[in-house]
Formats: C-alpha cells, sequence, structure tokens
C-alpha cells in the first residue's frame, strides 16, 4: 500500500486548496444539520429526492445527523447524533413520528457517555435489537443491546478496543457477517481509508480483516454515508465525498466484489446539495419498513463581519 501514499498527500493539497476557500465563503454564518425524512418506496434508494422529503429541524444550536430509521408498530422511530452547540460531545437521541411521517414526540436522550457519539446503526441478530454507534472518540467500537424500545439501551460488548474507527457499517451476506468502517492508524485516516472485516458473529469480537484492505481510498468516496441496501437485485452502499469538507455529499457506489477476501464498487450516483440554498452538506442516506431519512447542513448568517 506504501505506492498509494502519494495519491494521500495529492488528496490533502486538494483538501487544502477546498479548506482555504470554504473559510471565506462562511466567514460570518453558522451552521446546523438537520434530519429529512419522508414515506418512499424501496425504489427509491437509488433516486433519492431531497427536496421531496420533510426537514425535521432541531432548536436552535442544536443539529440532528446520521440518522436511522426503524420501525416499531405503526409508529417510526429516526436515531440519531444530536450536537448542542457549547456542548464538548454529542449523544445519541431519537425521534418518534406516526404512520404518516409527522413528528410524535419530541427528540428524547437515548445514549450517552463522557465522549463523543455519532453514527447510530441498528441491526437485528438472534431477535435482538442492537446499536453500534461510533464511539471513536474513546477508541472503542461498543455494542449496546435494546432493553426496553426505544429508550434503554445497555453495554453489553467491546467489539473493537484501542484502535480509532469511525462508522462502522454491518451487512450480512453469504453467510457471514461484514463490517465497513474508517480505520485511523499510521497514515490511515478516518475520511479517506474504508477497511473490511468479516466474522461469523456480529456481537463477538473475532474479526478478521480482509488481506486487501483498505478497499477504497480517497476523501471523496471512502467514508461510510449508511448501510447497505440491495436495489433491482445489486448491492450497493453509501458513502460520502469529504474531498471539500467532511459531510459535503453523498455518493451511491454498486458493489461489484464481495467474495473470497475481496472487494470492489463503482459510483453510480452522486447527491449534492444543491437543492436549496444556503446548502452545504448531505451526507447520509437510511431507509426502514417505508421511511426514507437523510440529512443536511446549511448556514446562515449571523450578521457578523
Amino acid at each position: 500500500m506504501l505506492k498509494d501514499f502519494p495519491r494521500l498527500e495529492i488528496d490533502y493539497g486538494r483538501r487544502w486548496i477546498y479548506k482555504q476557500l470554504e473559510e471565506r465563503r462562511r466567514r460570518g454564518r453558522e451552521t446546523q444539520w438537520c434530519v429529512l425524512a419522508g414515506l418512499a418506496d424501496a425504489s427509491q434508494w437509488l433516486n433519492p429526492v431531497p427536496s421531496q422529503l420533510t426537514k425535521l429541524v432541531p432548536p436552535l444550536g442544536c443539529s440532528w445527523m446520521d440518522p436511522f430509521a426503524w420501525r416499531q408498530g405503526d409508529d417510526y422511530f429516526i436515531f440519531v447524533e444530536e450536537w448542542p452547540r457549547g456542548r464538548p460531545h454529542a449523544h445519541i437521541s431519537v425521534l418518534q413520528l406516526d404512520k404518516t411521517g409527522r413528528i410524535k414526540e419530541d427528540c428524547k436522550t437515548v445514549i450517552t457517555e463522557p465522549y463523543h457519539l455519532a453514527y447510530p446503526f441498528l441491526f437485528e441478530f438472534g431477535g435482538e435489537l442492537y446499536m453500534m454507534p461510533d464511539s471513536n472518540a474513546n477508541r472503542t467500537l461498543d455494542l449496546y443491546r435494546c432493553e426496553s424500545f426505544p429508550l434503554r439501551w445497555a453495554k453489553v460488548h467491546t467489539l473493537i478496543q484501542g484502535t480509532c474507527v469511525a462508522d462502522a457499517t454491518l451487512h450480512h451476506s453469504q453467510g457471514r457477517w461484514w463490517m465497513f468502517l474508517m480505520v485511523q492508524r499510521g497514515r490511515y485516516r478516518l475520511n479517506h481509508d474504508l477497511f473490511v472485516h468479516s466474522a461469523d458473529s456480529p456481537i463477538e469480537g473475532n474479526w478478521s480483516e480482509l488481506p486487501q484492505t483498505p478497499v477504497v481510498r480517497g476523501f471523496d468516496r471512502a467514508r461510510s454515508a449508511g448501510r447497505l441496501f440491495h436495489a433491482n437485485g445489486r448491492l450497493y452502499r453509501p458513502s460520502q465525498d469529504c474531498l471539500r469538507r467532511y459531510g459535503h455529499s453523498l455518493n451511491l457506489n454498486e458493489v461489484t466484489c464481495l467474495e473470497n477476501g475481496r472487494y470492489a464498487e463503482r459510483i453510480v450516483r452522486r447527491v449534492r446539495p444543491n437543492w436549496e440554498n444556503g446548502l452545504i452538506g448531505t451526507h447520509h442516506l437510511d431507509w426502514n419498513d417505508g421511511l426514507m431519512v437523510m440529512d443536511t447542513q446549511w448556514a446562515v448568517s449571523t450578521g457578523q463581519p
């Protein structure tokens, strides 16, 4: 992989240029992330239309991002990273919507730790519901089991210890569980290098790394942006384009190979934050039993020069 490091230096150079331009553009403006949600057919995974979704806007000075949807009975629940401005780190909260997609209950906190939490990935296994939030600030990847839906969760296992990993995303295929995750070690970076591990069980710590990892490299396409999904008989992985800035836009990638320790994908769709004035980011996509959720970031003027 040493031959790839020159590309990393080029990517950093491009990112530095974009950063300078972005700092000039955002002077005197504050940013906020909000959730987009709406009823949608599974076929819309490949062709999301953010402008047709409803904005769920957090209170002033707070952001909601990385939404994952779940349905329980007639209601939908959206688990989010919630980050009030001025707090040192974010926690995990949940919004409750009725069957038409309208907010039924205000946002409530479900998991807090003395470190940053994000990306509340949800999955079922053995009749239980689990959450695997991003806790890279603690250099762990921890597993929580739902004790009373949707508010009570208990930490039951640490899947990865002592390594900075981000946005871990599970997928079950070919009788195995595959974990897609960003890893920071040495010259590998969380926004640049995608690793894949596999295991027989998603709730144990016996994960083996694919020999060819990192399988995807580049600020413009590597970092995960939601769960993998099938459409038209093919498998797709959402990813972020972080080249201009973290969370700038969304890619949909067709997985062309996931077997025998090998992985390959190709970008088939890009979703840019261009459907409304003032938007500067969109970096997540999820769908569960009829509800599609995304997120978007906008910048508003503070009146300061």
